[in-house]
């Protein structure tokens, strides 16, 4: 089983003994009936015409993900989570492949179990976005208006990236 959903434990997850933070509250709050719906055993297949489309919405999300992984401006585990809720219901088995994957498994795997990245991947994803953003400013012969929009691009990803939920 996959994960979960937080607010339904009857357990008080929110006492300083747990380390739970108000981040990881809010964000239980609004998102677990998708991350519930990411467990293979609470959703049925589709078939027909249905199962075509989301096979192809799979695909799309999986190819902005992997998109994500080398662009700094495109986010990857939104499109992942995607990807895997329309493999599930299409084709469990391609979906544990995805998850076994060794570039995008384990982020995937922690943000379905665990609602969370840990910090070294926020660190290397700030990484490499500000590495290439730096050569791109340096080596690109880009007006300085369209180095300033991808400056705040950037700005917002990396936002983005550091307000993610955290491991412990």
């Amino acid at each position: 089983m996959l994960r979960k959903s937080q607010p339904h434990q009857q357990e008080s997850d929110s006492s300083p003994e747990t380390g739970m933070n108000l981040d990881r509250l809010a964000f239980d709050e609004i998102h677990p009936a998708f991350l519930d719906t990411l467990d293979e055993q609470a959703v049925p297949t589709v078939t027909g015409l249905k199962k075509g489309i989301y096979l192809v919405l799979a695909a799309f999300f999986f190819l902005l993900g992997v998109l994500g992984v080398a662009l700094p401006v495109l986010p990857t585990t939104p499109f992942l989570l995607l990807t895997s809720y329309f493999l599930i219901r299409t084709s469990p088995r391609l979906n544990q492949a995805l998850l076994r994957s060794p570039v995008l498994g384990q982020v995937l795997k922690e943000w379905q179990q665990d609602g969370g990245v840990r910090l070294s991947v926020k660190i290397q994803a700030i990484s490499i976005v500000v590495l290439i953003i730096t050569a791109t400013l340096i080596f690109s012969p880009l007006s300085l208006l369209l180095k300033s929009v991808l400056v705040a691009l950037a700005c917002v990803g990396i936002l983005v990236v550091i307000r993610l939920p955290g491991l412990h």
